[in-house]
């Protein structure tokens, strides 16, 4: 498992954590970058990443996304505010 910190800071937005959604051992988690802890986890890939948008867009934080192999495949950043945005501000996709 690779760490969050692997990804460039956001240089336009200071972001105090970020949340990852990943593979690991056959199933799919999400946790804030600044704990080892998941604090979400299932089979469905995409119910983990919906996760994982809602505590970044709530929370002001970029979302990486990792594909099955760890690689960042990803990476969607959000702002804070009294009405969230549901779309994020900046969206990367890494790997087609």
């Amino acid at each position: 498992m690779t760490s969050c910190d692997q990804y460039e800071p956001d240089t336009t937005h200071e972001l105090h954590a970020d949340v990852e959604t990943y593979h690991q051992g056959g199933m799919w988690y999400t946790r804030r970058c600044d704990s080892t802890e998941p604090f979400a986890s299932g089979a469905s890939r995409l119910r983990l990443i919906a996760i994982g948008v809602e505590v970044a867009r709530w929370n002001g934080l970029r979302h990486l996304i990792r594909d099955t192999d760890g690689t960042i495949a990803e990476v969607n950043t959000y702002l804070t505010g009294p009405y969230p945005a549901r779309s994020p501000i900046k969206h990367q996709r890494i790997r087609t």
